[in-house]
Order: C-alpha cells, then structure tokens, then sequence
C-alpha cells in the first residue's frame, strides 16, 4: 500500500508517493484539471492507504486532523498572500473522495508546543507545509535541535529544540523571500493613505522591491539585482542568526526553490557551517514529509516534533 503526500506551496501545488518515491506538481495557475486523474496517472487510487495535506496558514486547526471533521478547510477564513484557487480545489476534490486523508496545521498561536513567547508574540509563525518540510528534515538530519530555513517567494525560518517545534518567524515577520517581505514604515504609510493594501504591501516587499527582474537577482547580473540579492542575504543571516540565543542547532536546513540557489545557498552555507553541518532540500521536501507523516500515522506514531495527532 502507498500514501501521498501534499504540499500547498506558493507557486505550485507538489505531490509526492511513497515507498515508490513519486514526486509531481501542479502549477497554481493551473485551472482545468482532476486531481484524482493525476494521482491515478501515477498510481491506482485503490493502492492508497493516506493522504496528508497542508492547506493555506493551516490556522484553524491545532493538531493532525481527519479532513472529515475539518472546518474551512482548516484555516481562519481572512486572505494573507496570494489567493489562485487551486489549492481549493484540490483540498475540496480529496475531501469529497474515498480517500482517507489528514490534514496538517500550520504553526500558530493554538500550537502549544511552540514556546509561550512566541505564541504571546505572534498570532502567526509559518504555514502548514512548513510543519511537513520540518518533519523531513528531522529525517534527514536525526538532530534534536536545528534550524530550517526556507527561502521561496517567501522566507520562513524555523527552530526545532528538543526534538519539538520551538518557534518560527514568518515571511510578514522577519527576513524577505523573492517576492514577499515585512511592511515597513513607507508601507505602512502607504496603506494609511490607501494607496495599496497591506496584503500588496507584503506580497510587494520582497527582493523585488529593490530589483524587479528574479531570474536578474537569482544571477547577480547587474549592481541592482546584486543589491537586491545581498539585502536579501543579509535579512536572511539576521533571522537565522537571531535564533541562535536560544538555540544550538546541530545541523541547517535550507530549502526553497530560491535557496538551492547556488547564488543563495553557498553565501548562507560558508557562515552557518562554521557553527554545524548546512545541508539543503529540494522543493518536494514539503511535500515529502507529509507522506512521512501519513506513513509514520499509519505506523502508530502520535507526535511530529510536538504537533498531536487528533483522534483519527
């Protein structure tokens, strides 16, 4: 028997089959398809025994829970980010087949095992595939504590202490993805006098703020994308780094399709190796952990780093 793993992602929606090792994906822009017809182009649906997905900010559920008896799809019902549709679609078209399926929280201020400062600090500390992408670098690593950073369209950077989710800063919180960043004072002064939104605001505030070209930024290629790229950097290295006071990481993760960047990865890697081991993961590393998860919940396991396993 086989389970899937889903992952909720911000340019595509990926897939990922085990034991056979099948990783897929579905760009959000994507409108007319079945996902039930692409999975069984990979596999029968018959042969799956769990399906585990992350949707959204997974902010309205506290532990891994049935999707039979998930509200809104498990999320708090206000917009942050980009809305496609996709991901809707592909939630409600799992919920409304045979398939049994979990559904996987993001780390919010209901998650108890999150430090109680972080949880007094912020209603919101990453998403629900930042959950999944954690548990397959537990994997990999076999470290109780480390730190995972994943730089995308966003950046979002994670502490495991203990073998337990410790605390996260989201992408509206701290360092800056490609595209999406903080709100700072000229935003915040924009949105008061109603020129933008605050979510344009954030989905604006990225590398592209300073440089508006990526693939020009991802290179280098001239002194504004080298600008953009370093700014990018150096707010990387400040949230990495200020974890570091309450965390002593064994290993690094950097994940995203921007931070396996070798313009991104090696200028993170060549500070953070000299504090321990830096590995990177490939973009269905999200979506790969939550088969792990589906297969481990089959297995009988009842804790992912601290996250509960609701009565299933």
């Amino acid at each position: 028997m086989s389970v899937i793993g889903i992952d909720h992602g911000t340019r595509a929606i990926r897939f990922f089959i085990l034991p056979e090792g099948i990783g897929f994906e579905i760009p959000r822009e994507k409108k007319d398809f079945s996902v039930l017809e692409e999975i069984e182009k990979r596999i029968p649906l018959e042969k799956i025994e769990l399906v585990a997905l992350t949707y959204s900010m997974g902010d309205g559920i506290n532990k891994i829970t049935d999707i039979k008896k998930v509200k809104n799809r498990g999320v708090i019902n206000r917009v942050a980010g980009e809305v496609k549709g996709v991901g809707t679609k592909v939630f409600d078209e799992i919920a409304s087949s045979e398939l049994r399926a979990i559904v996987i929280p993001g780390l919010h201020r209901g998650i108890e095992v999150l430090d109680k400062r972080f949880r007094a600090l912020y209603s919101h500390c990453a998403s629900a595939e930042k959950v999944s992408l954690c548990y397959d670098a537990y994997l990999k690593v076999k470290k109780k504590n480390f730190i995972v950073c994943d730089i995308s369209s966003n950046t979002v950077t994670i502490a495991i202490k203990n073998q337990r989710f410790f605390g996260a800063i989201d992408a509206c919180l701290g360092a800056i993805g490609i595209y999406h960043g903080f709100l700072d004072l000229d935003a915040i002064r924009k949105v008061d006098a109603k020129v933008i939104t605050a979510n344009m605001a954030f989905s604006r505030g990225g590398a592209i703020k300073i440089h508006s070209n990526v693939e020009e930024i991802l290179q280098a290629k001239n002194e504004r994308a080298k600008l953009a790229l370093e700014a990018m950097l150096l707010s990387i290295k400040m949230e990495i780094f200020g974890f570091l006071s309450e965390v002593k990481p064994q290993a690094f993760v950097i994940s995203g399709w921007a931070g396996v960047n070798d313009n991104i990865f090696y200028p993170l890697k060549k500070p953070l190796e000299q504090i321990a081991p830096v590995i990177k993961l490939d973009h269905f590393a999200p979506a790969r952990g939550s088969a792990e998860i589906a297969r481990d919940v089959l297995k009988g396991k009842k804790d992912f780093l601290g996250i509960n396993l609701d009565n299933c």
